[in-house]
């Protein structure tokens, strides 16, 4: 199983032997030795409906740069985590290597200058 880990160098895969715990999670999507509050960015925006994207509640904040743009036109800023939900959005899971696929094809990057 898997998460997807989005930032100005790309798109990373880490494989993952059981799920993330929040602080965990806070800690990808936070700044350097600072964790975040954790924002579920979106729900739609991958054609597996099942796909979320995460990031810092507090981006604008923390001033961080544009990383990624969803399928909706919406602008994610810094570290962006990816995971999976079950059907009643409640909890967070992994991804399958076929949702990983899915997410590097449909998620569009911003490059920084």
């Amino acid at each position: 199983m898997f998460y997807v880990l989005i930032n100005s160098n790309g798109i990373e895969v880490r494989e993952a032997k059981e799920m993330l715990t929040l602080k965990e999670m806070q800690n990808l999507v936070g700044v350097e030795n600072e964790s975040a509050y954790i924002e579920v960015a979106s729900y739609k925006s991958f054609s597996d409906k099942s796909i979320t994207l995460i990031c810092d509640d507090e981006f604008l904040l923390k001033n961080q740069n544009p990383t990624c743009l969803t399928a909706e036109g919406n602008v994610i800023h810094g570290q962006v985590l990816v995971l999976g939900t079950n059907k009643s959005k409640e909890d967070f899971g992994l991804l399958t290597l076929r949702q990983t696929e899915i997410v590097k094809t449909e998620i569009r990057l911003i490059r920084g200058k």
